[in-house]
């Protein structure tokens, strides 16, 4: 009898621990589908700031010859098509060479390197994710200050960690041949310098990586919140991870 219970415990421990595997395969499989490579769209809705929001020139060169343009410095309200549904949300864009307009649509690509994709991807990641999310269409000083800080750190041949003023009246990270704006007469150029100062030495050291939308060139890449894993995903993640402890412990028994 005794033998016969030990048998059917077996059988049934057995039967959890194919079931727990099951369940491990299952959640490995959710975790692929989170994030897979594809080519998604996403729709320009409208500048949040583009009423009361600031203009500056801005200089960059990374490396191909000094360019100078008069932008926007706002953030973005977009709708973003995928093979999950449509989500409509604010975001920034980083990319200096690309300019887009209100009602444009073109294809992108979500992507979740952002801190190896870029020399300073960790510290865009962190200003983003910390200062640049809420809706700021009423903060025109803050959204100019995360649009500064974010093309500043995009750019490859350096590592910006604060923003002042120069001599030549011009705001800089130390290395105005690389980046540096001009603000004109605007009597908030010093406060937005400010905040874009403090969120560079925030970044400072940052481990935080960040997704991204890649346009490939066919429109601006834009940042992408990154949100936490859902109770249930986690759960299933868990339960997953028990099974294979399970799996190794009757094997070892």
């Amino acid at each position: 009898m005794a033998s016969a219970a030990c048998r059917g415990s077996y059988v049934g421990r057995c039967f959890l621990l194919l079931a727990m595997r099951l369940v491990a395969v299952t959640s490995l499989a959710l975790i692929v589908s989170v994030c897979p490579a594809r080519a998604d769209s996403v729709t320009v809705k409208a500048f949040n700031n583009d009423n009361n929001g600031t203009t500056a020139t801005v200089s960059f060169n990374n490396g191909g010859g000094q360019i100078t343009e008069n932008k926007l410095l706002s953030q973005f309200n977009v709708t973003y098509s995928s093979g999950s549904g449509t989500v409509t949300m604010n975001t920034f864009t980083f990319d200096l060479f690309h300019e887009v307009t209100p009602l444009q649509t073109y294809a992108v690509t979500p992507r979740q390197d952002l801190g190896t994709a870029f020399t300073n991807g960790r510290q865009m990641a962190y200003v983003f994710q910390t200062y640049g999310l809420p809706d700021l269409t009423n903060d025109p000083d803050q959204a100019a200050a995360v649009q500064l800080a974010l093309w500043d750190l995009s750019l490859d041949n350096h590592t910006p960690t604060f923003f002042s003023l120069g001599l030549d009246g011009s705001y800089s990270s130390g290395d105005p041949d690389v980046f540096k704006v001009a603000f004109g007469s605007n009597p908030d150029a010093s406060h937005i310098a400010a905040l874009t100062s403090q969120f560079l030495t925030a970044a400072i050291g940052t481990t935080m990586n960040g997704a991204w939308l890649d346009a490939a060139g066919k429109g601006a890449n834009l940042m992408l919140p990154v949100a936490e894993p859902s109770s249930d995903v986690m759960t299933i993640l868990a339960l997953g991870a028990l099974g294979f402890w399970s799996l190794w412990r009757c094997r070892r028994g």
